[in-house]
């Protein structure tokens, strides 16, 4: 018994549709599993290891590490706090921090070289917020001088 060419023709594109399927089937779900790249794995929907709640850093700990480099810095808290958030949002559209306390290290003698500044923000005597912005970005929206 022979198949008649017309089936020979649907069998075949038949097959080579649900080939072409699960080969496209296959990519999309690669592309839903995280992305491995240079620099860190990003996840998506929710998935990934459960990251766990960083220790209490208390604000003496913190002062005793600026003494510890000699670094110079400035704090903010209160209203000048809140006016500083104030300028970076008028000026950078910067989120609020949500801090209670802010230091800005801007010198050092291990690290910093002028370029950059190390923002600590601490809410309830923990440290909760870490970043670094360009010493330039800094000193415009805090009203300062660079020279000061």
């Amino acid at each position: 018994m022979t198949m008649p060419l017309w089936s020979k023709i649907v069998a075949g594109l038949t097959l080579a549709v649900a080939l072409i399927g699960f080969a496209a089937f296959n990519a999309y779900s690669k592309k839903l599993g995280p992305l491995v790249q240079e620099h860190g794995t990003t996840y998506y929907n929710g998935e990934g290891p459960v990251s766990q709640p960083l220790a209490c850093e208390p604000e003496s700990e913190i002062l005793a590490a600026i003494k510890q480099v000699h670094a110079k810095y400035d704090y903010l808290s209160g209203a000048d706090l809140k006016a500083f958030e104030s300028r970076a949002a008028a000026a950078r559209g910067l989120p609020p921090l949500n801090i209670d306390e802010l230091y800005v290290i801007t010198e050092d003698d291990q690290l910093r070289n002028g370029e950059m500044v190390l923002f600590i923000g601490l809410r309830v005597d923990c440290v909760t917020t870490v970043f670094g912005l360009p010493a330039r970005l800094y000193h415009e929206l805090s009203g300062k001088s660079e020279n000061t």
